[in-house]
Protein backbone atom coordinates (compact mmCIF):
# COMPACT_ATOMS: atom_id res chain seq x y z
CA UNK A 1 0.00 0.00 0.00
CA UNK A 2 3.18 2.30 0.92
CA UNK A 3 4.57 1.55 -2.67
CA UNK A 4 1.18 2.37 -4.31
CA UNK A 5 0.69 5.59 -2.69
CA UNK A 6 4.67 6.84 -3.47
CA UNK A 7 4.29 5.32 -7.25
CA UNK A 8 1.10 7.51 -7.37
CA UNK A 9 2.62 10.10 -5.62
CA UNK A 10 5.63 10.13 -8.47
CA UNK A 11 3.16 9.83 -11.47
CA UNK A 12 1.63 13.24 -10.05
CA UNK A 13 4.77 14.78 -9.64
CA UNK A 14 5.46 14.08 -13.11
CA UNK A 15 2.49 15.20 -14.57
CA UNK A 16 2.38 18.72 -12.64
CA UNK A 17 6.21 19.04 -14.02
CA UNK A 18 4.87 18.16 -17.90
CA UNK A 19 2.02 20.51 -17.74
CA UNK A 20 4.27 23.45 -16.82
CA UNK A 21 6.80 22.70 -19.32
CA UNK A 22 4.21 22.37 -21.67
CA UNK A 23 2.42 25.49 -21.52
CA UNK A 24 2.23 28.18 -24.16
CA UNK A 25 2.85 31.76 -23.86
CA UNK A 26 2.43 32.99 -27.25
CA UNK A 27 -1.82 32.31 -27.40
CA UNK A 28 -4.87 34.69 -27.91
CA UNK A 29 -5.45 34.91 -24.25
CA UNK A 30 -2.15 35.49 -23.06
CA UNK A 31 -1.84 39.17 -25.44
CA UNK A 32 -3.10 40.93 -22.31
CA UNK A 33 0.05 39.77 -20.74
CA UNK A 34 2.45 41.82 -22.66
CA UNK A 35 3.47 45.03 -23.85
CA UNK A 36 3.99 46.41 -27.51
CA UNK A 37 6.79 49.20 -28.06
CA UNK A 38 6.47 50.38 -31.65
CA UNK A 39 8.97 53.12 -33.38
CA UNK A 40 5.88 53.70 -35.75
CA UNK A 41 3.08 54.96 -33.28
CA UNK A 42 0.45 55.18 -36.09
CA UNK A 43 1.02 51.42 -36.59
CA UNK A 44 -1.32 48.98 -34.84
CA UNK A 45 0.45 46.40 -33.01
CA UNK A 46 -1.56 43.65 -33.94
CA UNK A 47 -0.74 44.32 -37.57
CA UNK A 48 3.04 43.37 -36.03
CA UNK A 49 2.73 40.44 -33.86
CA UNK A 50 -0.42 37.55 -33.84
CA UNK A 51 -0.59 35.14 -31.38
CA UNK A 52 -1.48 31.98 -33.32
CA UNK A 53 -2.00 28.97 -31.62
CA UNK A 54 1.32 28.94 -29.66
CA UNK A 55 3.02 30.50 -32.07
CA UNK A 56 4.18 34.68 -32.03
CA UNK A 57 4.63 35.90 -35.87
CA UNK A 58 6.08 38.91 -36.75
CA UNK A 59 5.92 40.86 -39.65
CA UNK A 60 7.77 43.06 -41.60
CA UNK A 61 6.12 46.50 -41.00
CA UNK A 62 7.66 48.54 -38.22
CA UNK A 63 10.65 47.54 -35.79
CA UNK A 64 9.31 47.49 -32.09
CA UNK A 65 9.49 44.78 -30.03
CA UNK A 66 6.83 43.29 -26.83
CA UNK A 67 8.10 42.74 -23.80
CA UNK A 68 6.50 40.87 -20.71
CA UNK A 69 4.60 42.82 -17.99
CA UNK A 70 5.95 41.09 -15.05
CA UNK A 71 10.04 41.82 -14.10
CA UNK A 72 12.47 38.66 -13.72
CA UNK A 73 15.38 38.63 -11.65
CA UNK A 74 17.32 34.97 -11.79
CA UNK A 75 15.62 32.97 -14.37
CA UNK A 76 16.57 30.28 -16.89
CA UNK A 77 14.71 31.26 -20.29
CA UNK A 78 14.42 28.75 -23.05
CA UNK A 79 12.66 29.86 -26.80
CA UNK A 80 12.91 28.68 -30.02
CA UNK A 81 12.56 30.65 -33.21
CA UNK A 82 13.14 30.49 -36.89
CA UNK A 83 13.29 32.59 -40.11
CA UNK A 84 10.32 32.30 -42.79
CA UNK A 85 11.69 34.17 -45.88
CA UNK A 86 15.04 35.25 -45.11
CA UNK A 87 17.49 35.38 -42.13
CA UNK A 88 17.86 38.53 -41.09
CA UNK A 89 18.37 40.50 -37.34
CA UNK A 90 16.44 39.96 -34.10
CA UNK A 91 17.14 39.48 -30.77
CA UNK A 92 16.09 38.36 -26.88
CA UNK A 93 16.30 41.50 -24.79
CA UNK A 94 16.70 40.70 -21.22
CA UNK A 95 16.48 42.98 -17.86
CA UNK A 96 14.98 45.48 -20.20
CA UNK A 97 14.66 48.77 -17.74
CA UNK A 98 11.54 50.92 -17.55
CA UNK A 99 10.85 53.64 -20.08
CA UNK A 100 10.18 51.61 -22.71
CA UNK A 101 11.63 53.24 -26.19
CA UNK A 102 12.73 51.84 -29.55
CA UNK A 103 15.27 50.10 -28.57
CA UNK A 104 15.18 49.97 -24.51
CA UNK A 105 18.01 49.85 -22.15
CA UNK A 106 19.01 46.08 -21.73
CA UNK A 107 20.99 43.16 -22.80
CA UNK A 108 20.59 41.92 -26.41
CA UNK A 109 21.49 37.91 -26.94
CA UNK A 110 21.24 38.46 -30.57
CA UNK A 111 19.21 35.99 -32.94
CA UNK A 112 20.54 38.14 -35.86
CA UNK A 113 21.70 35.80 -39.35
CA UNK A 114 25.43 34.34 -38.18
CA UNK A 115 25.67 36.33 -34.72
CA UNK A 116 22.96 34.28 -32.96
CA UNK A 117 24.62 34.27 -29.46
CA UNK A 118 26.35 37.44 -29.34
CA UNK A 119 25.07 39.42 -26.42
CA UNK A 120 24.59 43.12 -26.96
CA UNK A 121 25.10 45.79 -23.64
CA UNK A 122 22.70 48.35 -24.96
CA UNK A 123 21.89 52.28 -24.24
CA UNK A 124 24.50 52.21 -20.80
CA UNK A 125 24.29 48.79 -19.66
CA UNK A 126 27.55 46.80 -19.13
CA UNK A 127 29.26 43.76 -18.35
CA UNK A 128 32.82 42.63 -17.66
CA UNK A 129 33.10 41.49 -20.69
CA UNK A 130 31.79 43.97 -23.10
CA UNK A 131 35.47 45.53 -23.67
CA UNK A 132 34.02 46.69 -27.55
CA UNK A 133 33.31 50.47 -27.27
CA UNK A 134 32.17 51.01 -30.49
CA UNK A 135 29.36 48.31 -30.82
CA UNK A 136 29.07 47.30 -27.42
CA UNK A 137 29.00 43.55 -28.06
CA UNK A 138 30.24 40.53 -26.94
CA UNK A 139 31.26 37.71 -29.50
CA UNK A 140 29.90 34.40 -29.31
CA UNK A 141 32.27 31.55 -28.33
CA UNK A 142 32.06 29.41 -31.73
CA UNK A 143 31.28 29.40 -34.79
CA UNK A 144 27.33 30.21 -35.66
CA UNK A 145 25.65 27.15 -35.54
CA UNK A 146 22.15 28.10 -36.54
CA UNK A 147 20.07 26.21 -38.86
CA UNK A 148 18.47 26.83 -42.23
CA UNK A 149 15.81 28.99 -43.17
CA UNK A 150 12.37 27.49 -42.01
CA UNK A 151 14.10 25.20 -39.43
CA UNK A 152 13.25 25.77 -35.92
CA UNK A 153 16.61 27.24 -34.32
CA UNK A 154 16.65 26.76 -29.58
CA UNK A 155 18.17 29.32 -26.93
CA UNK A 156 18.54 28.84 -23.82
CA UNK A 157 19.97 31.90 -21.33
CA UNK A 158 20.60 31.49 -17.66
CA UNK A 159 20.72 35.01 -15.49
CA UNK A 160 22.18 34.39 -12.49
CA UNK A 161 22.71 37.26 -10.50
CA UNK A 162 24.56 39.42 -12.09
CA UNK A 163 25.67 37.07 -14.93
CA UNK A 164 24.36 35.69 -18.44
CA UNK A 165 24.79 32.19 -19.85
CA UNK A 166 23.57 31.52 -23.34
CA UNK A 167 23.34 28.20 -25.21
CA UNK A 168 22.58 28.28 -28.79
CA UNK A 169 20.67 24.78 -30.18
CA UNK A 170 22.27 22.83 -27.22
CA UNK A 171 26.07 24.96 -27.61
CA UNK A 172 27.28 27.10 -25.06
CA UNK A 173 27.92 30.26 -27.28
CA UNK A 174 28.39 33.38 -24.40
CA UNK A 175 28.59 34.14 -21.07
CA UNK A 176 29.42 37.47 -19.20
CA UNK A 177 29.53 38.18 -15.71
CA UNK A 178 29.46 41.63 -13.62
CA UNK A 179 26.36 42.56 -15.21
CA UNK A 180 25.06 46.58 -14.11
CA UNK A 181 21.41 45.47 -14.05
CA UNK A 182 20.39 41.29 -13.65
CA UNK A 183 16.59 42.02 -13.54
CA UNK A 184 14.17 43.68 -15.59
CA UNK A 185 11.38 42.61 -18.42
CA UNK A 186 11.69 40.16 -21.15
CA UNK A 187 11.37 41.26 -24.85
CA UNK A 188 11.68 40.15 -28.20
CA UNK A 189 12.75 42.20 -31.00
CA UNK A 190 10.85 42.54 -34.60
CA UNK A 191 13.21 44.51 -36.85
CA UNK A 192 11.93 44.31 -39.76
CA UNK A 193 12.01 40.80 -41.68
CA UNK A 194 9.08 37.99 -40.93
CA UNK A 195 9.73 35.33 -38.57
CA UNK A 196 8.21 33.20 -36.00
CA UNK A 197 8.40 32.77 -31.73
CA UNK A 198 7.37 29.43 -30.38
CA UNK A 199 7.99 27.30 -26.72
CA UNK A 200 8.71 30.44 -24.49
CA UNK A 201 9.49 28.77 -20.91
CA UNK A 202 10.31 30.91 -18.05
CA UNK A 203 11.51 29.49 -14.87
Amino acid sequence: MKNRILLLLFISILLVGNSIAQKRYFTEKDIKNWVFVLSEKKTLAQDIFKFENGILKISNVSPGYLRTKKTYKNFTLEIEWRWTKVAANSGVLLHIQKNDTVWPVCFQVQQKADAAGDIICMNGLWAKECTDNVKFTVPKKQLSNEKPIGEWNRMKVISDNATLTVYINGLLQNHISGMTASKGFIGFQAEGKPMEFRNLIIR
